[in-house]
């Protein structure tokens, strides 16, 4: 600490008038502070008013200590602040009473470190911030040099870095712009940090959910101080925010003239964003009068504008007018606590989320253009399981950047969206687990066959576009493309054909889809018919019916029918699986597209599950009992309530050839053959799954 501190103390302008010919502290020349030192400060008083505000300010130093170790009297620290700072300690009492001067303590040469080594990187909001420069104070003269556009760019693109979920936000240049003139960069940066996380949380992010709550408290506090005002402006439809959410946003700095801004930022940086609400409630009722006789928006925007024109008074004038508004506002508006600010925040938040949730929801369902033949109502629920995964996955992403799900996030969309992605209770047999550990890779390695087969190869994760179009090709394509759609998520290689090692991965997952589903036929005649099937297309019927044997031998068939997953016997039969087709007997196995399709199409409870079990194990249907919510309420409640399996319910019992032998849970199973079968026609059915049918054709579904 002590090798840290003589450093950082240099740093401090109070150090430096205050430093002694005896030290510790000797500070070369007088470069501390902002922009304000080479081309004005811009501040109300005289040079003569500044030079008696910063020997008070010394003396409080003397006896109350300074910069880390300044101590704030209740009475007397309030009261300095509020008559104005002197212009070389301005900044530096921005620092002590925001706490930033702390962070920058704490973090000594960070920021320097973080323009070092992003010194030849492009950071991904480098254009919003260039388009922004030039827009920053155009009025002060240091905005319109080189080197003021380079202090500004470097502390926003530093804030960018470290920041990098956030990036650049509105309005942050306005604010940074004003601290600039009386901090030096580094200050600035933590300045802006403490801003941005602590006394204006919510305020520079892309929903901007912050002041728009802000906006909410103010009218709820209009309804207290002023009620014929807001009831006047409700009557005529006049919207409160269109004049007031800039104010807030920019903390006045782009609405009044910037004398009257410094010292509106002087009361911020000592009581916090309180000063904000009663600032405006003090420009309120100083043209309440004027107010009362408006119809429309632009009305309050002329007013408000002729009001902040009417405070560019000559320098004489600028002081008692900026007085006489900050009495006002401590006069007339004194019960605006932070307390209250902050219940009046929590009671409204809720209600805030949401509003930003369903405008945020509304433009993402716009950008899909390939509905998959999903419902808007599906699409809206597809929307809730894709972004609530992300948000509880903790995946921070860029903010210019399309949100992409990594392969966390998208296993636990499947978990919230499916009946069998999640291992629950219903697992049999509590000496399983040994084998438990098995059940759950293969079932992750199914899960994250399917994200591999989402994602586009020119992408690092799946987008929510992504997402909608490939459920579609599972839940809402006929046969022959779902047929298609597994060939292609198990020809890892790309050759064209399923191998042993394909058949044997796929054979196993859907095996135990099968027995986590419960369905109403054997799952292993199922898997038994596949693997036979396959191997008839490649192979003699010698070898053929010798790997059927072994496939049939000692099957306890009972093992199957119960209503909970048997684990050791699904790993028995795996092991029967990887034997029969990756063991040194197992005959070479070759399938094509066409095979397959014709193999699904003859095995009538392999195409049933892929047909319905499968789209039905999807819960894209909200329960009847719970009212359509918005992810905002579900982020602070419960997030995807479990639903009842629609399988049950849906399917339809006339699909299955009960009658068939492969539904056979007898040991003497007759096994069907390609060879010996004519190629059933392929089914007419619709593209929509049997859940989608059962809608409504009158029911009216909303984006929202």
């Amino acid at each position: 600490m002590k090798t840290s501190l003589k450093p950082f103390l240099m740093t401090c302008k109070s150090e430096d008038l205050l430093q002694t010919d005896d030290g510790p502290i000797h500070i070369e020349g007088n470069r501390i502070g902002g922009l304000g030192l080479q081309f004005g400060h811009r501040s109300d008083a005289t040079e003569v008013k500044d030079q008696k505000k910063l020997n008070v300010w010394l003396k409080y130093f003397r006896d109350y200590g300074r910069n880390l170790t300044l101590v704030r009297q209740p009475y007397l620290f309030g009261k300095m602040v509020r008559a104005g700072l002197p212009n070389c300690l301005r900044g530096e009492i921005w620092e002590m009473c925001s706490g930033s001067i702390y962070l920058r303590f704490s973090n000594q040469g960070v920021y320097h470190e973080i323009l070092e080594t992003h010194k030849n990187d492009i950071s991904p909001s480098s254009d919003e911030i260039e388009k922004d420069l030039h827009r920053s104070l155009p009025e002060y003269p240091a905005y319109q040099t080189e080197e003021g556009i380079n202090q500004l760019c470097r502390v926003l693109t530093a804030y960018s870095w470290i920041n990098p979920e956030l990036g650049y936000c509105q309005a942050m240049n306005i604010v940074t712009s004003s601290l600039l003139i009386y901090m030096t960069e580094e200050q600035a940066f933590w300045t802006l940090n403490t801003l941005v996380d602590q006394l204006c949380p919510g305020y520079y992010s892309s929903s901007m959910y912050g002041v728009l709550l802000d906006q909410v408290v103010l009218e709820e506090l209009l309804k207290s101080y002023m009620p014929k005002l807001i009831e006047y402006f409700k009557e005529r439809e006049i919207q409160l925010s269109v004049a007031c959410l800039p104010w807030f946003l920019t903390l006045y700095i782009n609405s009044m003239p910037l004398p009257f801004v410094f010292r509106i930022l002087d009361c911020f940086f000592m009581e916090g964003p309180k000063i904000l609400f009663q600032i405006a409630l003090a420009i309120l009722k100083s043209n309440e009068k004027e107010l009362m006789k408006i119809n429309d928006d632009s009305e309050l925007l002329s007013i408000s504008k002729a009001f902040f024109a009417s405070l560019n008074l000559p320098l004489d004038d600028v002081t008692k007018e900026e007085d006489d508004a900050i009495k006002l506002e401590y006069s007339d508006f004194p019960t605006v606590t932070s307390s209250k600010i902050m219940k009046r925040r929590k009671e409204n938040e809720l209600k805030i989320i949401e509003g930003v949730e369903s405008f945020t929801k509304r433009n993402v369902l716009r950008t899909v253009k390939n509905t998959a033949h999903f419902s808007p109502e599906e699409i809206s629920i597809i929307y809730d399981h894709f972004f609530g995964a992300l948000y509880y996955s903790k995946n921070h992403q860029e903010k210019s950047s399309v949100p992409e799900m990594d392969a966390a996030a998208f296993t636990k969309m499947l978990e919230t969206m499916t009946t069998w992605a999640k291992l629950g209770s219903d697992i049999n047999d509590v000496q399983s687990e040994d084998n438990l550990p098995i059940v759950k890779e293969v079932l992750q390695d199914f899960c994250d066959s399917l994200f591999c087969d989402f994602k586009q190869t020119n992408k690092s994760g799946i987008t929510f576009v992504d997402a909608v179009k490939r459920l579609g090709d599972i839940l809402r394509g006929d046969v022959m493309s779902k047929a298609a759609f597994f060939f292609a998520l198990y020809d890892r290689d790309g050759d064209g054909e399923l191998n042993n090692m394909d058949i044997h991965l796929m054979s196993s997952q859907l095996l135990l889809l099968m027995m986590l589903l419960h369905v109403d036929f054997n799952p292993w005649n199922t898997i038994t018919n596949f693997i036979t099937l396959s191997a008839e297309q490649t192979n003699t019927k010698e070898e053929v019916d010798t790997l059927h044997k072994e496939l049939i031998k000692n099957v306890q068939h009972e093992s199957f029918t119960g209503r909970k997953l048997d684990v050791n016997c699904f790993v028995k039969q795996l092991n029967r699986i990887h034997e029969v087709l990756l063991g040194p007997e197992a005959p070479s196995i070759r399938v094509t597209l066409p095979s397959l399709r014709m193999i699904i199409l003859t095995e009538d409870c392999l195409e049933h599950f892929i047909q319905t079990d499968i789209p039905q194990s999807f819960k894209l249907q909200r329960p009847h009992a719970e009212p359509q919510k918005g992810l905002g309420y579900e982020i602070f409640e419960a997030l995807f309530i479990e639903g009842k399996k629609l399988a049950n319910s849906m399917a339809n019992p006339a699909s299955v050839n009960t009658g068939s032998p492969s539904l056979s849970i007898s040991g003497q199973q007759t096994r069907r053959s390609l060879v010996n079968l004519t190629p059933p026609p392929i089914p007419t059915r619709s593209p929509r799954s049997v859940a989608s049918s059962t809608h409504d054709a009158n029911e009216e579904y909303e984006l929202i």
